[in-house]
């Protein structure tokens, strides 16, 4: 894996379909990058973007990583990061965004368009304050101004990419330890990452796919167009790999209805975490929206709950007091 960072020169799921062209081209683009108040374009993360490493020195945040002899650049947007050591930074992880009807017809999540650098940028503004620490997004190969294919999401070469860009971030800005949290897919990021860092001293899980054959499967059953999983990394298959001295703090956030990553699939996960030697907190939560998986908030509330310091009981009173509380 080879690793340079990219100098910047300057500074939810299944929801309506995003209607494209019926001629759009099918092609990957040289990636975009959006400043500011500029939308990201589905086009990207519907087919695809391609980047070099002087293309990716002009992006805002940008890492230039090779897996396999070939590159990408991976878009972060960070606030919070001291210009001395950082000894805890918070990550976090965002769901897929590009979707299948049960035909197997593509789409982009009506929401995608709706986001900017600039509107990222607050988040993360909002999360570190609240956690009282640095706190990074890191946007996925194909998605949110990184380049890449998101349709090859979860296969080993994704996990390795995000995984080279947590390196190049821990050696530029001196960190010692990293608090992900992962929703949906990026939940399948976070939790593969745990397996293979020691340097992860947390993890929350929100609404997460962690055990890839057993939710493809379920889908499978109910799609028109079938999916294969024997290519893809399937986090829960790999356990064996997460440090135990200490052991990291894993929460495991699920709606008991969720129709998404359905909670069954979530709960083999904790069984499995359990019958390996470790204390996952299993924390039962309701989600507002229809699909009961839209947890991103109390993922990432717990995490800056975690950087603080709390202790569990409190931050499971504070994820079900957010739950009574109406989105942002």
């Amino acid at each position: 894996m080879i690793v340079a960072i990219a100098t910047a020169v300057a500074p939810s799921a299944f929801a309506e379909r995003l209607e494209l062209p019926p001629a759009a081209p099918a092609a990957p683009k040289e990636l975009a990058v959006p400043r500011a108040a500029d939308r990201f374009a589905p086009y990207e993360a519907l087919h695809g973007s391609f980047s070099s490493l002087d293309h990716c020195a002009g992006i805002p945040g940008g890492f230039w990583i090779e897996v396999g002899g070939k590159g990408d650049c991976l878009r972060t947007y960070s606030q919070g990061l001291s210009a001395a050591d950082n000894p805890t930074v918070l990550v976090y992880f965002t769901g897929d965004v590009l979707l299948k009807t049960k035909e197997g017809v593509r789409f982009v999540g009506s929401g995608y368009e709706r986001q900017s650098p600039e509107l990222i940028g607050r988040d993360m503004a909002r999360w570190s304050a609240q956690a009282g620490s640095p706190a990074i997004f890191i946007a996925r190969p194909g998605m949110f101004g990184s380049s890449g294919d998101h349709s090859q999401r979860r296969e080993l070469r994704e996990v390795m990419l995000v995984d080279g860009a947590l390196d190049a971030i821990k050696r530029r800005y001196r960190v010692s330890t990293f608090i992900l949290a992962g929703q949906s897919g990026g939940g399948h990021i976070a939790a593969s990452l745990l397996n293979r860092r020691r340097d992860v001293s947390a993890v929350v899980l929100s609404s997460a796919l962690l055990s890839v054959r057993e939710v493809t499967d379920y889908w499978n059953k109910r799609r028109t167009v079938q999916s294969a999983s024997n290519a893809l990394y399937n986090p829960i298959d790999h356990l064996v790999g997460i440090r135990r001295d200490p052991k990291p703090l894993i929460l495991v956030l699920s709606d008991q209805q969720d129709r998404i990553v359905p909670y069954a699939t979530q709960l083999t996960y904790v069984r499995r975490l359990q019958a390996a030697g470790y204390d996952p907190q299993h924390i039962i939560l309701s989600a507002a929206d229809k699909s009961h998986h839209a947890l991103a908030r109390h993922g990432r509330r717990a995490a800056a709950l975690i950087a603080r310091g709390e202790k569990i009981d409190t931050i499971r009173a504070a994820l079900a007091g957010l739950s009574a509380q109406p989105d942002d």
